[in-house]
């Protein structure tokens, strides 16, 4: 996945649907109005809705937001920067993972065909 990728959760959830785990995404998100809240609410949402791993890679800069961040599978930030060039780091757990797989079953539970990228 890249950057706009994210807004839409048909790219995500196909990944975790043929066995990923963890999600990366280098994205150069653009600086505006409330722009810094969507890119939370969205990194949240697409880890909780596949369950995985989110580790997004922000750009800095004039431009970009930066706030790298690393997100479980619940949707909860458990490594974050700033707008400034960082290095986060956080241990990814696979017991993890089966745990909230096995809480909230969402691959294992779809009523719809999987989504098909174009």
């Amino acid at each position: 996945m890249t950057c706009y990728d994210l807004r839409f959760p048909d790219m995500a959830l196909a990944l975790a649907l043929q066995g990923a785990d963890v999600l990366a995404l280098p994205t150069g998100w653009v600086r505006g109005p409330l722009k810094e809240q969507q890119w939370s609410t969205l990194l949240a949402a697409r880890a909780l809705d596949t369950t995985c791993y989110m580790i997004a890679a922000g750009e800095c800069g004039n431009r970009n937001i930066g706030q790298s961040r690393i997100i479980d599978p619940l949707g909860v930030t458990i490594a974050a920067a700033a707008d400034r060039p960082a290095l986060i780091v956080a241990e990814i757990f696979r017991e993890r993972i089966d745990q909230v797989r096995e809480q909230l079953p969402l691959l294992q539970q779809r009523r719809f065909a999987p989504p098909q990228l174009l």
